[in-house]
């Protein structure tokens, strides 16, 4: 599966991490096991996309994923999700991301992507 995720109860986060080529498909079915089950709610996100491979990724579906992340009530609008990315498309993906998901009219996660796993970890710590 390209996209996997475990939780830590103990620590409130939920560690994910994509590998492999980045689909759609696996983004719905992601979203649907991991935000949309209400097990995890107040719960932030490290969101390890740095293996996966973005090349053929359109930038237009961040839209509907950014939409039905706004959809799900499952989401603590309170919790945080970091996203471990590299320079290139990873970039240019989780900005677009960010710009797309601060045009819907809803209180949503604080998003902020990182190079340094450490530091994304601090910050969902803080």
């Amino acid at each position: 599966m390209p996209i996997e995720s475990h939780a830590s109860d103990e620590e409130r986060i939920i560690y994910t991490t994509c590998r492999g080529i980045m689909t759609l498909d696996d983004f719905k079915n992601y979203m649907s096991s991991v935000w949309g089950d209400l097990r995890y709610f107040g719960y932030n996100e490290l969101f390890d996309a740095s293996e996966g491979d973005w090349s053929s990724f359109d930038f237009s579906l961040l839209f509907s994923v950014a939409a039905e992340a706004a959809r799900l009530g499952s989401l603590d609008p309170n919790s945080r999700l970091a996203w471990l990315i590299k320079e290139g498309k990873q970039k240019e993906l989780t900005d677009f991301y960010a710009t797309a998901k601060s045009a819907l009219p809803v209180n949503s996660r604080t998003f902020q992507s990182f190079f340094d796993r450490d530091a994304a970890l601090q910050w969902l710590h803080a």
